[in-house]
């Protein structure tokens, strides 16, 4: 299916399998939505590459710009998004893997001193502008060297891609030269700012997983104010802070993304479609679908029925991006 056209963000979708346990997302965004990837969290480690314009990269409530060339690594379980002004392209490489495709079996001296920090989901999150490097609470010892992490990325994009014989063991090299680089070439900072977020977004996710759980049902504010002990306005106020949406903005976007599998997978009636993910109304759930996707739900049902004869694409590179408004609540 062309990502490009159906966006979907699939947070339970395994990155790989257990042999291997990696994958890689090679993104032309749709520059009609402003949220090219929408907000999630995953317990894979992600590198995120910029290959064409200007963004913007919201990890755990706090916003970074990036351009062309800029590499984010993004350690497990760390809320982030992906924005760029509507009409504006925005292309991208996502290198995703669990941190057990570098560990090994007995923890040995070099996962111990060097993996460990790296790979550890407590990590902050850091950005590196190649060329202009502004890291988040390391301090670099030097440029040249991205240059050379860029390169090591980008041979796993090209390998991942080609998958000529050999080439898982050709990505694992290359990430494991990857964090030599950073191991390398990134210290510490002895006074690192200290991270107050934490509490915030892990309310946050429990939220978010909350609204997962009860798509289906209908959930309202004092349900919100009931469950998690807090004024609805705090909830409301902190949900946005870490996400960039309302509690009903992400409600509507997960019964809306939950819609589209049983418009593509099921033969069901799209009223009781609309039912069975959360939504008493018909036609405000028709409102909801146009708002998100640009298209009605029978306009993306008759394309993704079209899409199915086609040949699966050459790059392999499944969906990722969703887009959303950020406003609508219910």
């Amino acid at each position: 299916m062309n990502t490009q056209n159906i966006p979907l963000l699939r947070e339970t979708t395994p990155h790989g399998n257990a042999l291997f346990p990696f994958m890689l997302y090679d993104i032309s965004s749709n520059s009609a939505f402003e949220e090219r990837i929408g907000c999630h969290w995953h317990e894979e480690i992600e590198f995120l590459v910029i290959t064409k314009g200007e963004g913007s990269v919201r990890l755990n409530g706090r916003i970074y710009p990036v351009k062309e060339n800029d590499i984010c690594l993004i350690p497990s379980n760390q809320l982030h998004s992906l924005n760029c002004p509507e009409q504006m392209p925005l292309d991208f490489f996502a290198i995703v893997f669990h941190p057990d495709f570098l560990r090994s079996v007995s923890r040995d001296t070099i996962q111990k001193k060097y993996l460990e920090p790296l790979l550890s989901g407590s990590t902050d999150a850091f950005l590196l502008h190649v060329g202009i490097t502004q890291p988040e609470n390391l301090t670099p010892t030097g440029t040249a060297w991205e240059l050379s992490l860029l390169q090591c990325l980008s041979q796993i994009r090209q390998a991942f891609l080609a998958k000529e014989y050999a080439y898982e063991l050709l990505i694992k090299a290359r990430l494991l030269e990857a964090f030599h680089l950073l191991a390398v070439h990134t210290v510490p900072s002895h006074n690192p700012v200290e991270n107050g977020s934490e509490h915030p977004v892990m309310l946050a996710k429990s939220i978010m997983a909350y609204l997962r759980a009860n798509y289906d049902s209908e959930i309202t504010l004092s349900q919100l104010e009931k469950n998690f002990h807090l004024s609805g306005g705090h909830i409301c106020r902190l949900f946005k802070a870490m996400t960039h949406m309302t509690p009903f903005s992400y409600l509507n976007y997960y019964r809306i993304q939950q819609s589209m599998e049983l418009l593509e997978h099921s033969g069901d009636e799209i009223s009781l479609i609309a039912t069975k993910c959360g939504f008493n109304n018909i036609s405000y759930y028709n409102r909801t679908f146009q708002k998100y996707m640009h298209m009605t739900p029978s306009a993306f049902r008759n394309m993704v029925s079209q899409t199915v004869s086609r040949p699966p694409s050459q790059t392999h590179t499944p969906p990722l991006t969703v887009h959303l408004s950020p406003e609508g609540q219910q």
